[in-house]
Formats: structure tokens, C-alpha cells, sequence
């Protein structure tokens, strides 16, 4: 269900793949400009539940190993939480979550605010980061291009 539902309220032209394994990387979502793929991606960790007690966020556990991986990834990170009982699921970008695991810390809580509602479409400003991120990369590459 939280699959589906995310699928659903993707924008036109993006794609959404399953990796064939799943080392913390639950999703891939190709962005699209006017409807074409341009090459942005950006990696999903989705989680899910029946009920919510918060009526203002919603907590996901992840364990320390997962979000180190996440962290080091070149992609940029989207953490997204379904919840059954509303049929709606929320959203953080991980580079929002700046907390460090203490040494030993097994597992990270981590709010998402209620406000970031996948179906409010927050794809344009998810998009905004991932060019931004996307762009960065391939001017970390200029100087060594401009050196061969």
C-alpha cells in the first residue's frame, strides 16, 4: 500500500524502480523535465504503519548501519512514512536530519512533521534540492575533467 500510494503521487515522466536488493534503499525515483528522464535521482527509504498517535508528526526508527549508508550515498536521501489509517504518508529529506549517533547507538528515531504530506505534491521543491545537490557533484568533477 505505502508503494503504491507513493507511485501514485509521483509527477508525470518520473520513474519509480525497486533496487534488486535492498540494503536501506527501499526505492529509486528518476526525475523528469517536460516529461523527460534527466538523469536526477534520488533514493527512498519507506516505511510504514497501521496508526499514528502524533497529530503533528510521525516517527520512523532506523537502524545506525542504514542511515550511515544513506548518508554516504551521492544521491539524495528521501525518508517516507505511509500510515494506513489515514491513507496519507510524510515526508523529510535526510539531510534534514542532522543528529549523530552516539557510539554503540543501535537504532535513530526520527520525527517527520505532518505538514510534509506526500499528497500535497512537494515534488517541485524535493526536485529544487535534487538539481541543487546533482549540480554540486558535476562541478566537483570540473577540475579534474579540465586536468586530463
Amino acid at each position: 500500500m505505502s508503494e503504491t500510494f507513493l507511485r501514485q503521487h509521483l509527477p508525470p515522466g518520473w520513474t519509480c524502480d525497486r533496487p534488486q536488493h535492498d540494503y536501506g534503499v527501499d526505492l529509486r525515483i528518476g526525475l523528469a523535465s517536460d516529461g523527460h528522464v534527466n538523469g536526477q535521482q534520488l533514493v527512498v527509504q519507506l516505511k510504514a504503519s497501521d496508526r499514528d498517535q502524533s497529530p503533528n508528526w510521525t516517527t520512523i526508527r532506523l537502524d545506525v548501519p542504514t542511515l550511515l549508508l544513506l548518508r554516504g550515498m551521492l544521491e539524495v536521501a528521501l525518508l517516507v512514512k505511509y500510515i494506513a489509517a489515514e491513507n496519507e504518508a510524510y515526508w523529510l529529506l535526510l539531510n534534514d536530519f542532522t543528529v549523530q549517533p552516539s557510539p554503540g547507538q543501535q537504532t535513530v528515531s526520527i520525527r517527520i512533521p505532518k505538514a510534509n504530506r506526500v499528497s500535497a505534491q512537494p515534488w517541485d521543491a524535493i526536485a529544487v534540492h535534487v538539481q541543487a545537490v546533482h549540480f554540486r557533484k558535476l562541478q566537483a568533477n570540473v577540475p579534474a575533467l579540465a586536468e586530463r
